[in-house]
């Protein structure tokens, strides 16, 4: 996996538009990458599908479950200040919770959405804000989660569906074709549990032992094309992550471990280059990064 590398430090011109399913999605995985761009110009958006409805209540008190999605919505608002976000836009989709759980099964799910429905939304988005970069989960949503493996496909699909002249997700609206210049998803290596769980209990930090399944997450570290340091974003990604006070909660790991594990972990961002495909020699010798290559 090699290092992230750019000699620009202006990119007011620049635009990325991220697709995530969940509040703090935009926080944990990329938070510091969306951050460390913003901060050098470029314009960030960002579509979550749903609200996050079935997710967990961290704090006594702040929600109820039939609060928790407007709640989240909020703290997904107050987490995009923090990141810098320019634009965020929240469809009305239901969260579909964890694989295996009923609620995988109602109509209004996420999952069970109309495909060609949200890849017109998406369509409509990408040729409005017109992204050069295109960011989304990796195909296993990095954990399994089925609301990520469903935004990444229909993600997917949308950035090549934006390009075509001949789709037109509203004949009434019409929207000339974007092509987006990049595909991009992040990622985690294979073995990030077991890692995250030797770093912070080695530091006396309890963290509930990864099961045989969460061990098998991740992505081959043959298959990560960069990684981006963000340690210089570091504050601004755990205040973004702290503004989900219902997912993290007082007892947060990382709020007691030591400054180098924190940064150890969520100090670098994993991510994986879709389209175009890197070469050999682009990742031997050119330098390598979410906007590099993209001719303004």
């Amino acid at each position: 996996m090699k290092l992230a590398t750019t000699t620009v430090t202006n990119f007011s011109n620049y635009r990325l538009l991220a697709c995530f399913a969940h509040p703090d999605d935009e926080a944990f995985p990329v938070g510091g990458t969306l951050a460390m761009y913003s901060s050098l110009g470029a314009s960030i958006a960002l579509i979550t599908t749903t609200s996050g409805q079935l997710g967990e209540i961290r704090q006594d008190g702040i929600a109820t479950k039939d609060t928790l999605g407007n709640v989240r919505s909020a703290e997904l608002r107050e987490s995009a200040k923090a990141l810098g976000i320019n634009r965020l836009n929240i469809l009305t989709y239901k969260d579909s919770g964890m694989a295996g759980w009923d609620a995988n099964k109602d109509p209004d799910a996420f999952i069970n959405a109309n495909p060609s429905i949200i890849r017109s939304q998406l369509v409509k988005e990408i040729r409005t804000f017109k992204p050069h970069v295109l960011l989304t989960f990796e195909p296993t949503g990095l954990y399994g989660h089925p609301d990520h493996i469903a935004i990444s496909q229909q993600s997917t699909d949308a950035f090549y569906y934006s390009g075509e002249a001949t789709y037109e997700p509203d004949p009434n609206q019409p929207i000339a074709p974007w092509k987006v210049s990049k595909l991009i998803y992040c990622a985690r290596p294979l073995g990030y549990r077991k890692e995250w769980y030797d770093k912070l209990t080695a530091h006396g930090i309890e963290m509930p032992v990864p099961s045989d399944e969460q061990l098998t997450h991740g992505t081959s570290p043959n298959e990560i094309d960069f990684v981006q340091d963000v340690r210089d974003h570091l504050e601004q990604k755990i205040s973004s992550i702290l503004c989900h006070k219902t997912q993290t909660g007082p007892n947060w790991p990382y709020r007691n471990a030591p400054k180098n594990v924190i940064e150890s972990i969520l100090g670098y961002e994993h991510y994986i280059q879709v389209h175009p495909k890197l070469t050999e020699t682009d990742r031997n010798q050119n330098e390598i990064g979410i906007f590099n290559g993209i001719q303004i």
